[in-house]
């Protein structure tokens, strides 16, 4: 449900008004490496109506290839190809850890922080409308498929993860029930040294952040994805249905795809914001909830 709205431009070097002197003297400084890994990730949302439903206004499409850097507890995936609509685009990147996002626009020196309460912050707005929500039935189970294909080089196992719940939104004259179920196949590895990140995160929800009325489901399901260890999804294929009202459902079929996966080292200045680089105007957040990424990581 949460969507992000996310390459680097070129500054003049005064440096060189100085004398040619200084510069046979001087030391080149070079930028510090960190031990890390480099892999390429394929990520697909594909959502589909049925019967009578419509297509919300805020449920898109999503097809990108990334390229990504992993070290010091940071990563970073440079989209080469596709993008996610209102997002982020070929040209763009995205700056993470464990719990945070950040989407970077180099073309207008501009960058989104992602929050992580996406989904409570949506609902909390709906609440703030007259719209009383509540959630029911939570169903969270986790199997274990044993051992799976050898993915990007690395052996896995696969684990399936089913989450269903049900929702009721009465807004006095507008009254709504919603039923959900998502059924996730992780093929997971355990790889030492390869922080875990939110895009290849072995449960389908936030975590960390969500509150309210998901409170409990998502203790349930970080719970259950405990099982998994500490681990990280080399491939998931997700099918989730929503049933939004007699002979109206919605089907969004999901997947990602980790290739090409390296040990290599990694420039630290990748994983930091760009001097000058401002938070966008159309950002909720203020620029203090991205100030660590102006500086380097500690991990």
């Amino acid at each position: 449900m949460m969507r992000f709205h996310v390459a680097i431009a070129a500054m003049a070097a005064a440096a060189a008004l100085l004398p040619a002197v200084v510069f046979s003297q001087a030391s080149p400084v070079r930028p510090r490496t960190l031990p890390g890994f480099t892999y390429t990730v394929h990520i697909s949302s594909t959502p589909t109506t049925h019967g009578s439903a419509t297509m919300p206004s805020s449920v898109a499409a999503v097809d990108f290839t990334g390229s990504a850097v992993v070290a010091g507890g940071r990563g970073r995936l440079d989209i080469v190809a596709g993008g996610a609509e209102g997002m982020f685009e070929k040209g763009d990147y995205l700056l993470f850890d464990s719990l945070d996002v950040v989407i970077v626009h180099p073309a207008t020196r501009e960058f989104v922080p992602v929050p992580r309460n996406f989904s409570s912050g949506s609902m909390d707005q709906m609440q703030a409308m007259g719209v009383k929500a509540t959630v029911s039935d939570e169903k969270v189970v986790l199997d274990s498929l044993g051992a799976a294909d050898t993915i990007a080089g690395v052996p896995t196992r696969r684990y399936r993860m089913t989450v269903a719940f049900n929702m009721a939104m009465d807004g006095g004259l507008v009254q709504q029930r919603i039923g959900t179920e998502s059924v996730t196949d992780y093929w997971v590895a355990v790889i030492p040294g390869m922080p875990s990140n939110p895009l290849l995160r072995v449960n389908g929800l936030a975590g960390g952040g969500v509150a309210g009325m998901f409170r409990v489901l998502t203790a349930r399901v970080d719970s259950a994805a405990a099982r998994m260890g500490q681990a990280i999804a080399l491939k998931t294929r997700a099918t989730t249905h929503m049933l939004l009202g007699p002979g109206a459902t919605m089907e969004t079929q999901q997947a990602s795809d980790v290739s090409a996966l390296k040990r290599g080292p990694v420039d630290e200045s990748l994983l930091m914001l760009p001097a000058g680089y401002k938070i966008s105007a159309a950002s909720e957040m203020t620029s203090d909830a991205a100030e660590k990424w102006r500086r380097p990581p500690t991990d």
